[in-house]
């Protein structure tokens, strides 16, 4: 089966307590493509501005404060549940944080944390490369990423190139998240932004609701709750089989699960 692969990263920032990888897998032809701009005509979440011609606004959860960021975020939410779509998170604390994994002790430690970033992404794309849910392999993928703080500057785009293509993989490449073509980068977002809440609380009324109506759209896909320590109650190899629609990977070096 052929898919999208919509790449978004949160807590890339110094003070930030966890970096979390958010990776939405659309099957190509299925209608999340469509249901997503549905929803904004619906709300009338049209944009107004002269920076671009996109029709509809860009959706942030970031900055999500509205009664209409809300509504819409809701109806998103329903519409990924309701679709073919999986999501996968990897979650690192910086906390934990230790070069040595990544390199040479004499090399900068910049150095080691791109390194480290390439290869989060590819253990987040390898298992479902190789062994998706529908049994078969994944062929003709596509794959997006916004112009990312880390993901653009650490050249991820070209390690992951060379890494999958031109087997699976056919296509990866940057993208505008704002383009009205790209809903589904947006909906990366919001969801990712849904677990970051999770993993971080704000205090933003909009942001806590929209976590909240996450967890409980997942409940019914045996996803208890969406903080830390409901998934690090499972191994990496066993995440992906208890929770096929919605899960994070809590990453540690395999050395410090024993």
């Amino acid at each position: 089966m052929a898919y999208r692969i919509y790449i978004d990263e949160s807590g890339t920032h110094g003070d930030s307590e966890w970096l979390l990888i958010g990776m939405l897998f659309v099957p190509q032809h299925g209608a999340l493509h469509n249901a997503p701009c549905t929803a904004k005509d619906e709300v009338g979440y049209y944009h107004t501005g002269i920076r671009n011609k996109a029709k509809y606004r860009e959706f942030h959860f970031a900055e999500a404060r509205s009664a209409r960021d809300v509504a819409l975020g809701k109806a998103w939410i329903d519409i990924f549940c309701n679709s073919t779509a999986h999501f996968r998170v990897l979650a690192f604390e910086w906390s934990t944080w230790n070069g040595k994994y990544f390199g040479d002790p004499f090399e900068p430690d910049t150095l080691k944390k791109r390194r480290a970033y390439k290869k989060w992404c590819e253990l987040l794309l390898q298992p479902e490369i190789s062994s998706p849910l529908d049994g078969g392999r994944l062929r003709g993928t596509e794959v997006f990423l916004d112009h990312l703080r880390i993901a653009y500057g650490y050249d991820v785009v070209d390690h992951l190139r060379e890494r999958f293509s031109p087997g699976a993989v056919t296509k990866i490449q940057h993208t505008q998240s704002w383009h009205d073509a790209n809903q589904c980068l947006q909906l990366t977002d919001l969801l990712l932004g849904g677990i970051k809440q999770a993993f971080s609380p704000s205090s933003g009324l909009a942001k806590l609701e929209l976590s909240s109506y996450l967890a409980e759209a997942l409940a019914p896909f045996g996803v208890e709750r969406l903080v830390p320590g409901f998934w690090k109650q499972y191994h990496h190899t066993t995440l992906r089989q208890k929770h096929p629609r919605f899960s994070a990977w809590c990453w540690l070096p395999e050395r410090k699960r024993n």
